[in-house]
């Protein structure tokens, strides 16, 4: 008896044993509605850290036991659980359509030219000021920092206008200060972005005018695994600057209609760099925003997006004044229908507008002992597109629409003179009052039209091109007329300067274009990508008058008569994936025709300075049409070296040649590197991360350039935990080495007491943040 009991216990042990061994199960993905295969969906063993990605014909193997679930997840569809014995065909429904994204898959084959990086804000551990410091971690990118919230990020050489930066697909938000104290970043809700999609060149045609990069800000939008009542709550405080960021989301969202609310408060102070000094860097601004979607039919989704943002006692370091009012809206439409027919995949239409209100002073510097400056300033801008996906057969997709953005800008700056020159005060009521037009009323407007094609060869081959044609005008209404400058002289205004030559009114024709060839087998991918992307000259490049709006410390006056830069632009990009790895780099070369640039006018009394200084520039910078190339590189090498622990990697390099002047291109950021390991468990989390920047040299002395900015070597630290359901708590540590360090695109002093004015601003030092969000 005991002997039968002794061997049924064993034959159970052995059982339970052999039942729980893993076994490998082989399966396939597919879209449940075109039976197509799904490439990158993510099978997760639930409630473990196993998973593995499936191939580009969408089949997986992963070891795992018979009672095992499978999670499945993809970025466009909606997630599942499985049971591992019915894994061997997965089929996943599309998740909503989507009105807010540029980088989307209309064939088996990505374009690597294009990349999307998710932002995760609760695993960030910190608070970015604005949303540019959202860029600061992807390979390729510098911020350009005039200011704590007046910073944007900058691509290889391009910069500004020449980077063709949306939000949700198409809204823009057009600055209305000349010194760009007010960039698009400054106006979206860092916490509200979900993700960057970066087009890395003008490789496409379908979203306007474009000479460089695409940058597109996508902010969050239900899903159907959110339906139901939901919302967030979460603050965050950082060390240095006394920072503080309060938010609150709420969501409501059902198969025909959702509702989704945000609303949030950051209060920064000044913060001190790595070697102790105070920088002026302290703002208050409130922000809110409602985006309420229907849905007629599955195939259709109707959308409105209505954000607003209140900024006041914005001190800008970089900038000749301050901002104690900066207010902005802005309003989208979205409709777009899917699989209308046959023939039509897709017919959208996307239209915005907004308005920027802006305000500045110069009451809290010292110049202000000798002149009171203001200078209120207004944006408007308007914009539309309308866009055709036609499919003659199963291997041809092509897009077609036009487009359409108009901007309005207006102001004035009033000057009280309070002293004389030879520095005496002039009485109250007596005191000069002069009145500059800084935009001199402008408006312009952009109507595009275009055309894009893929062509699927194989399953491995695919061609993309496109053709676009953009009818550009602009034109001031109000010149900007003599003014006096320092000393007494007078400086001739717009009227003057270019008198009887036309300049009230300019109109040009541009072309556009690209053509990319793109391969892929057993998870490595090729491709080879041409574009021409061409851009009009901005408002701020024809028509600025006399103000301070560079890294520099001159003034800067337009030139109407500038010619529409255009970059022809080559890369060659290679990924590939296997198991833990994924490796890529892409390497370019442009040939830059007409590259806008500024010259300093030593010696010609026409480009005399309007403002008093506190050092020993006489003349005013000009715009200028110039040639030059840029060449570089840029990789990534990542690992998991077990499933929970991550290597991670990507370096980036341009060089810039203005070959008209036979020197580096202004204003290029220098050689950079990331290394990081990132540990993940369900429930707790670590990323160390550290940043190499080189040194930069290359200098363009027709532009000013002329001191090296010196390399540096950042480490931050982050972490968390979710002690329970729906509490994320996380903390950083930040520059722990506590450097003394400022970037090459970094502005400097102006019109200040408290720092040395000329010199680079430098970075926020040692920092500490910690941040909690509870979800329901």
């Amino acid at each position: 008896m005991k002997k039968s009991i002794f061997l049924s216990i064993v034959f159970t042990f052995v059982s339970t044993l052999l039942f729980a061994q893993n076994k490998t199960f082989n399966g396939v993905v597919v879209d449940q509605e075109t039976k197509e295969p799904i490439e990158n969906a993510t099978i997760k063993i639930l409630d473990s850290n196993e998973f593995t990605l499936t191939e580009i014909d969408g089949k997986f193997s992963l070891d795992s036991t018979e009672d095992a679930v499978f999670e499945v997840m993809h970025m466009s569809y909606q997630t599942i659980k499985i049971p591992a014995l019915k894994s061997s065909r997965i089929s996943l429904t599309q998740k909503k359509i989507s009105l807010d994204e540029i980088v989307v898959k209309s064939h088996p084959l990505d374009d690597i030219s294009h990349s999307v990086v998710v932002i995760d804000d609760v695993k960030k551990g910190s608070q970015p000021r604005n949303a540019a410091e959202l860029f600061n971690d992807i390979s390729g990118f510098s911020i350009q920092k005039r200011s704590a919230t007046a910073s944007e990020p900058s691509f290889r050489a391009f910069k500004y206008e020449q980077m063709n930066i949306k939000y949700d697909g198409g809204t823009k938000i057009v600055h209305a200060c000349p010194n760009r104290m007010d960039p698009i970043t400054a106006h979206v809700i860092p916490e509200e972005v979900s993700k960057v999609e970066v087009v890395k060149g003008p490789f496409t045609v379908r979203f306007g005018q474009t000479f460089g990069p695409i940058v597109n800000l996508v902010t969050k939008t239900p899903t159907p695994d959110d339906y139901g009542f939901h919302g967030s709550v979460q603050s965050g405080y950082e060390s240095n600057g006394g920072n503080f960021v309060g938010r609150a989301e709420l969501l409501y969202a059902v198969e025909k209609y959702d509702l989704t609310v945000n609303g949030e408060n950051r209060d920064f102070g000044d913060y001190t760099d790595g070697n102790g000094v105070e920088t002026p860097a302290s703002f208050i601004t409130n922000s809110y925003s409602i985006k309420a979607g229907f849905n007629p039919k599955n195939n259709q989704r109707l959308q409105v997006d209505w954000r607003q943002k209140f900024g006041k006692d914005i001190k800008h370091a970089g900038l000749p004044m301050d901002s104690p009012k900066d207010d902005s809206y802005s309003l989208g439409l979205d409709y777009k229908i899917r699989k209308v027919s046959d023939k039509i995949s897709s017919v959208s239409f996307k239209s915005y507008m907004s308005f920027v209100d802006h305000l500045m002073t110069n009451e809290d510097r010292p110049s202000f002992m000798k002149m009171d400056a203001k200078t209120p300033v207004t944006s408007n801008t308007y914009g539309g597109k309308f866009e055709v996906g036609i499919t003659p057969n199963d291997k041809f997709l092509i897009y077609t629409g036009l487009d359409a953005d108009i901007i309005m800008r207006d102001g004035e700056r009033t000057r009280i003179i309070k002293k004389r020159p030879d520095g005496t005060d002039f009485p109250v009521d007596d005191r000069p009052v002069f009145t500059d037009k800084v935009w001199q009323d402008a408006t312009s407007s952009d109507i595009g039209l275009f055309a894009e094609a893929t062509y699927k060869w194989s399953d491995n081959l695919a061609l993309t091109a496109g053709l676009r044609s953009d009818f550009v005008s602009m034109s001031i209404a109000e010149p900007a007329l003599d003014t006096p400058g320092v000393g007494g002289v007078i400086v001739p205004g717009f009227a003057s300067l270019y008198d009887g030559e036309g300049f009230e009114e300019v109109s040009e024709t541009t072309l556009g274009g690209n053509i990319s060839l793109k391969y892929k087998n057993n998870g490595t991918q090729v491709q080879l990508a041409y574009g021409l992307g061409t851009r009009s000259a901005s408002m701020i490049e024809r028509y600025i008058y006399h103000f301070s709006i560079g890294a520099d410390s001159y003034e800067y006056v337009g030139n109407p008569f500038l010619k529409p830069e255009q970059n022809n632009q080559f890369e060659l990009a290679v990924k590939h994936r296997k198991a833990a790895f994924n490796v890529g780099a892409s390497v370019y070369y442009s040939i830059m025709k007409d590259y806008i640039s500024a010259v300093v006018r030593d010696g010609d009394l026409d480009f005399w300075i309007v403002f008093p200084r506190l050092d020993d520039i006489k003349y005013a910078k000009q715009y200028v049409n110039v040639d030059a190339n840029q060449v570089g590189f840029d990789a990534f090498f990542n690992y998991k070296i077990i499933p929970s622990l991550e290597f991670v990697s990507d370096v980036a390099f341009t060089k810039a040649t203005n070959e008209t002047f036979d020197e580096p291109l202004a204003q290029v950021a220098p050689f950079s590197a990331h290394l990081g390991l990132k540990f993940e468990k369900e429930k707790y989390w670590i990323d160390l991360r550290t940043e190499f920047i080189g040194e930069q040299d290359r200098l363009a002395a027709s532009f000013g350039e002329t001191v090296a900015t010196p390399g540096y070597n950042t480490i931050d630290l982050r972490f968390g935990v979710e002690p329970f359901k729906g509490l994320k708590l996380g903390a950083a540590a930040l520059n722990i080495l506590d450097t003394a360090y400022y970037d090459h695109l970094n502005f400097t002093f102006k019109n200040t007491d408290d720092n040395e004015v000329g010199q680079r601003i430098y970075e926020t030092g040692r920092s500490f943040s910690i941040f909690a969000k509870y979800s329901f």
